[in-house]
């Protein structure tokens, strides 16, 4: 979407060394009518030009010859169309000349490279009937200023004095700025990108006439304010504000971060401080992301937890150095995320290494160095080549393995210099990109006058992350670590820690090298009891009138003799995982016999758990069985023998080269989920009891016939001419397909989906400890055949379950639509808010002890888990494991055995968990256990000289020494071997890896949306 225009004052200002900060402006514009630059040549020497004006009251042409002079001409030498202008120069970054300006009208000679400009086309004209906008960007690193040496950004001096910065359009104030080497050599560049049809002798003429400047000295001149020689009545097209830098230091504003980062995708929201009591809810926005590559969009709503890895350009880079700078708009991080991530992953052209992941999330566990190797994303840069993900300045602060170099000991501590930084360490790179954009938004002009206090910076007090209510502890250990290191990282990238790149920041409060201090941390709070507290609130607050005594006597069940006690129950489907956590609320009213409602709610979580069974699994089940078969019809009536074995080659699990491995997840990318997609928004809004007909159309109707690319096409042409031998006319754009939305809703009633097992087992649950209402939450529970399912299990009255979709919270809620939740997946960042506000007793009327919302640990038995997630009695190792440290360390040692248990070990192995003593119910895997190169070695030659095989005892305990605190509580280790031949093995010879992915085997780990591989074996 496209970014508010705020309307500036005269002056706006920047917060300095607060990163690169983006202006929008908007511009209505007819090009084919508006009248022609006029240009005359000021010397033939240096071709300099200069843009005529006209006095509008004579018709006369005139230029400005030094400041507040002006010289009458007669004719101009030539002149040149603002349309061709624009079209050439659409789109495109360039230097634009914001200097220290000196009433009335003296401008310095500098900073020459400390703004950007483009100018961008709309599609269709926006609700202000604009047809372009304007993004000004602006690098807001000052320096001190030096004698002798050219003035190129603010200095710290300018901040002081409260200097004053304008936009100079007339080229006798920046004639200095168009004879610079690098402005010249960015324009020609640009014109001959604009012109690749011209030959060079064309090309020749063209720069000799200067018509590069001619393009740049009209697309200037939109933006300049008319002078009144004149004698214009014209408004302006734009009011471009001058512009203060303030100091970074002064009458801050202290702001709180909250992130829910799911495995599909994340949001946001951050809370500003202005010290008012209770006010906590009047002061914060939503975290929205810009585009870098195309920054006159940003993204508000949930975004794609996807990562792909870019670099991020603000022009010609190469020739900005040029003038003396050599760090000038220098983007922190290295990846994107969003939207952004998931258009330059459908648009990926190389083979060499992989460029990004559908999750980093879902891989958080895996710390092996990735063999493949990152290259970046090359989708929107000429270039055939797809270069190592490696740039400054955050690659100067790893290693290969992606880790933070602050956190290895000195004789590790070497720079990346080929990247194959681990699966897990792409969760600090997506995490650093979501706290890069947090951090310019907080400080952004626009966003400033929003909130008010426009003159006063901002700094980040707080993180907040949510998780998934049964996380592992050794995963969530890993969050941690990730969050850590993606803050250090930002803030060394930043500037604003002083200290040696291999110095940690979190230690160096005291010594004086942190311009801003760092955040607090917080990881404490699961995504289903902040859901539960959204509820809570909009209960207590907006419909009891902050009584929470009456809306608990209302909710209890009849039977219920305790009338200040209730007990919630929510189902949380999010991208990854489906999650069920039961809480009791009670009143606690301190020993006193009062019944008013200053009390405390006071939870009690009575029973979590999840499964790995979640909306991205019925995307992929609705691409089986809606998506696929269409494509499988297609196939057989073009001639294909066997459409069965030819799907397995195309988006199946069939072996490919690595061409057709990227070709395959784009198919994936472009036709499959996007199709998948669709179907399920549409069948959102299906209503059962007034279903709609079938519709049929074609893949071209549904997508957009440019959605997909041109080598997707050939792919798929090119099995088919392989297949039949000869060419064919086939059209993926032109299969039709059927949504039947009443056949949808069938296959959930009819447990067709994965999900519905999943559902089944926590709707037993939910009857079991006779909860007062059950909520619905995540982005999945607005499918209709999920709430019916639901219904259809009936694990309470249907009157008592309630989605949380359309639920009517009041305009306080960040994410509402008319007063009600859209979707659902925002209740986890909001209900996170509530807990950090209650938390710093910032609401008013409303006291939640949320301290005692404490993570607990999961894992009840330990055993060998089998490909359909379940753990067989006989395969269970660590029986009825208990738990110290607040639930949150396990004890392995089961008293009363004779001997500790031990793990079988005849090859690879899956180790998993379940909380329930119940064999049929789902476990969650944990683990990989299998042989190092050693290990594999010592056993080949123990199967060649017995010619048996033999069968190891393995011994696992708690691993103590990993990790920091109690958080790595369950983070286990191989503790002793043993074996019953004649070889020795050693705990070095295997290796216990984490290894969480629900469907992974033991060979090369990739989930289906990355792999694009979506049919059934």
């Amino acid at each position: 979407m496209l970014p508010e225009i705020i309307n500036f004052e005269e002056v706006a200002t920047l917060v300095s060394h607060s990163g690169v900060q983006f202006m929008d402006f908007g511009l209505t514009l007819e090009p084919r009518k508006h009248p022609a630059g006029e240009f005359m040549y000021l010397s033939t020497a240096d071709k300099m030009l200069t843009r005529l004006l006209v006095n509008e009251e004579d018709g006369s042409l005139f230029h400005e010859i030094e400041p507040g002079k002006f010289e009458t001409v007669k004719r101009p030498q030539f002149d040149m169309a603002m349309a061709t202008s624009l079209e050439q120069l659409n789109a495109a970054w360039l230097p634009l000349p914001f200097f220290r300006f000196r009433p009335p009208r003296k401008f310095d000679e500098g900073p020459a490279n400390w703004a950007r400009m483009r100018l961008t086309e709309l599609d269709e004209a926006d609700i202000d009937g604009h047809t372009h906008r304007l993004t000004l960007a602006f690098d807001t690193q000052t320096l001190p200023r030096r004698d002798n040496t050219a003035y190129l950004c603010p200095t710290n001096d300018d901040v002081n004095s409260g200097a004053n910065f304008r936009l100079a359009t007339s080229t006798s104030h920046m004639r200095w700025f168009l004879d610079q080497t690098w402005v010249r050599e960015w324009l020609e560049e640009l014109f001959r990108e604009a012109n690749p049809k011209l030959d060079s002798q064309e090309m020749r003429e063209g720069l000799e006439e200067c018509q590069h400047l001619a393009h740049y000295l009209n697309v200037l001149s939109l933006l300049r304010r008319p002078i009144e020689e004149e004698h214009s009545k014209q408004d302006p097209y734009v009011e471009i504000p001058d512009i203060k830098v303030i100091s970074q230091q002064e009458g801050v504003i202290p702001v709180d971060l909250v992130l829910d980062v799911g495995n599909s995708r994340t949001c946001g929201i951050l809370i500003e401080d202005h010290g008012q009591s209770g006010m906590g809810l009047k002061h914060n926005y939503v975290l929205e992301l810009r585009d870098l590559v195309d920054p006159e969009r940003v993204y508000r709503e949930p975004f794609e937890s996807r990562i792909e890895f870019s670099q991020t350009f603000f022009g010609k880079d190469h020739l900005s150095v040029k003038s003396g700078r050599h760090d000038a708009f220098l983007w922190p991080t290295i990846a994107r995320v969003g939207v952004e991530a998931g258009r330059l992953a459908g648009r990926r052209r190389g083979t060499e290494g992989s460029t990004g992941l559908s999750s980093p999330k879902r891989y958080l566990w895996d710390d092996d160095t990735y063999r493949h190797g990152w290259r970046f994303n090359s989708a929107y840069v000429r270039t055939d080549t797809e270069p190592h993900a490696t740039a400054a300045p955050f690659s100067h602060l790893i290693n290969e393995l992606g880790d933070a170099l602050y956190t290895l000991d000195e004789e590790d501590q070497l720079p990346v210099f080929k990247p194959h930084y681990s699966r897990s360490s792409l969760m600090t790179f997506m995490l650093a990109e979501v706290l890069a954009q947090a951090l310019m938004q907080m400080n952004s002009p626009a966003q400033r006058v929003r909130q008010g206090h426009t003159n006063r910076p901002r700094h980040l007090r707080s993180i907040t992350l949510t998780v998934p209510p049964a996380l592992p502890q050794a995963e969530r250990s890993l969050f941690v670590s990730r969050l850590e290191q993606a803050v250090a990282l930002i803030w060394k990238s930043l500037g604003w820690h002083d200290g040696e790149e291999e110095s940690n920041p979190f230690e160096a409060s005291d010594d004086g090298t942190l311009r801003v201090p760092m955040p607090r941390l917080r990881v404490e709070w699961d995504e289903a009891s902040c859901g539960q507290l959204v509820y809570l609130y909009t209960e207590i607050k907006e419909n009891f009138a902050g009584h929470p005594e009456e809306f608990f006597a209302t909710l209890a069940r009849p039977d219920k003799a305790d009338r200040e006690r209730i007990s919630l129950a929510t189902i949380d489907i999010g991208g990854g995982t489906t999650d069920l956590v039961i809480t009791d609320y009670h009143l606690d009213r301190n020993g006193s016999a009062s019944g008013g409602s200053n009390v405390f709610v006071v939870p009690e979580q009575r029973f979590r758990d999840g499964f790995r069974v979640a909306g991205d699994d019925i995307l992929l089940d609705v691409i089986q069985l809606f998506i696929l078969p269409s494509l499988e019809a297609a196939l057989k009536e073009a001639g294909v023998a066997s459409p069965d074995a030819m799907m397995s080659r195309l988006c199946g699990q069939e072996g490919a080269n690595a061409q057709d491995q990227v070709l395959r997840q784009q198919l994936n990318l472009q036709v499959f989920t996007p199709l998948g997609l669709a179907l399920l928004e549409s069948y959102e809004a299906f209503d059962p009891e007034q279903p709609t007909g079938p519709e049929t159309l074609t893949y071209g109707e549904r997508l957009g016939e440019q959605a997909v690319s041109d080598s997707v096409h050939r792919y798929v042409e090119n099995a088919l001419r392989r297949e039949l031998g000869l060419d064919c006319n086939f059209s993926l754009m032109s299969i039709p397909l059927t949504f039947n939305l009443l056949e949808v809703h069938r296959a959930f009633l009819k447990d067709r989906f994965n999900i519905c097992k999943t559902l089944a087992s926590l709707c037993e649950v939910i009857f079991q400890y006779q909860c007062d209402n059950l909520l619905l939450t995540g982005r999945p529970s607005r499918l209709p055949g999920v709430q019916a399912y639901l219904r259809k299990m009936l694990p309470l009255p249907p009157g008592r379950i309630l989605p949380m979709q359309g639920y009517r919270t009041g305009s306080w809620y960040p994410f509402h639509r008319n007063g009600r939740i859209d979707d659902p997946k925002s209740t986890a960042s909001v209900g996170a808010m509530l807990c950090l506000l209650c938390a710093q007793r910032s609401l008013s009327n409303f006291f939640f002890n949320a301290a005692a919302l404490r993570p607990y640990s999961t894992i009840r038995h330990i055993g060998l888990i089998d490909n359909n997630n379940t753990i067989p009695d006989a395969d269970v190792t660590y029986r009825d494991i208990t738990t110290t440290e607040n639930g949150t360390t396990i004890q392995l040692d089961n008293e009363g055995m004779d001997e500790p248990p031990v793990i079988e070990m005849r090859g690879p192995l899956r180790i998993g968990f379940r909380q329930l003593s119940a064999q049929r119910w789902a476990a969650s895997p944990l683990y990989t256990l299998d042989f190092t190169p050693s290990g594999a070695e010592k056993l080949a030659k123990a199967e060649a000289n017995g010619g048996q095989a033999p069968v190891l005892k393995v011994r696992l305990g708690v691993d103590e020494r990993a990790g920091k605190g109690s958080l790595i509580s369950d983070r286990l280790k191989v503790v002793s071997v043993e074996t019953d031949g004649e070889s020795s093995f050693s705990t070095r010879d295997l290796k216990l890896q984490l290894n969480t992915l629900n469907d992974a085997g033991l060979g090369d780990t990739n989930y289906w949306l990355d792999s694009g591989s979506v049919k059934r074996i």
